[in-house]
């Protein structure tokens, strides 16, 4: 694994020395699309504008263009959906140090999108996202290392990303999954958690609460 991590980082900067550095950054482009993009009335015009200036800075190198682009292809505003296309736009934002390209290409290899799904890979692709500080990168490896998945399971290692990154993420689906690890030492936190995870909608966690609360 420490292996495979070291490969990608040393592909990165092989990468981002590929590019000029006078490339241009067409950030009136990048404005132009979000000017579209954010309209209130937004229309499909407006979309495929926004991923018409888009496609023109990510081609001239603009790596938050290059993210934005994967979004368009991925959920299909401005353009039609292409798993495809939204991969490989992911991937050049990731390559070059892109954080919410790099947490992306990480979920393609987790849920098989465009990839085969390899869950090995999908989390060294989130461990390079939390390493560049993306909060999400931490959310998702906490829950492949609480369940041993394309990684070697690791409970406390798990349990100290998920306090680093749900009193930001506060994601219901992170509560619910550390109520789980931390019942045993810690039940009235767990119970907590629970709660707060069933008030946020989360069935699971509902059918939690109501079988510790149904314990003798």
């Amino acid at each position: 694994m420490k292996r495979l991590i070291a490969v990608i980082v040393i592909w990165l900067a092989a990468t981002n020395a590929a590019f000029s550095d006078s490339a241009r950054i067409t950030w009136e482009w990048y404005n132009a699309a979000e000017m579209h993009q954010g309209r209130k009335a937004a229309g499909p015009a407006d979309q495929r504008l926004a991923a018409h200036y888009f496609r023109l800075a990510a081609d001239k190198g603009n790596i938050a263009a290059a993210y934005k682009l994967g979004e368009i292809f991925e959920n299909g505003q401005g353009l039609a959906p292409d798993p495809i296309q939204a991969f490989q736009w992911y991937m050049k934002a990731a390559a070059r140090n892109d954080k919410h390209g790099q947490l992306k290409v990480g979920w393609c290899y987790q849920k098989g999108i465009a990839v085969a799904a390899d869950p090995a890979i999908a989390a060294i692709w989130y461990r390079v996202a939390a390493e560049n500080d993306n909060i999400w990168g931490y959310h998702m490896l906490a829950f492949m290392l609480a369940d041993g998945e394309g990684i070697k399971k690791d409970v406390a290692l798990a349990r100290r990303y998920f306090e680093r990154s749900l009193p930001k993420t506060n994601d219901h689906w992170a509560k619910w999954k550390l109520a789980q690890l931390i019942e045993a030492e810690d039940p009235k936190r767990a119970k907590l958690l629970l709660k707060e995870a069933a008030e946020a909608g989360n069935a699971q966690a509902a059918e939690e609460l109501k079988r510790i609360d149904l314990k003798p």
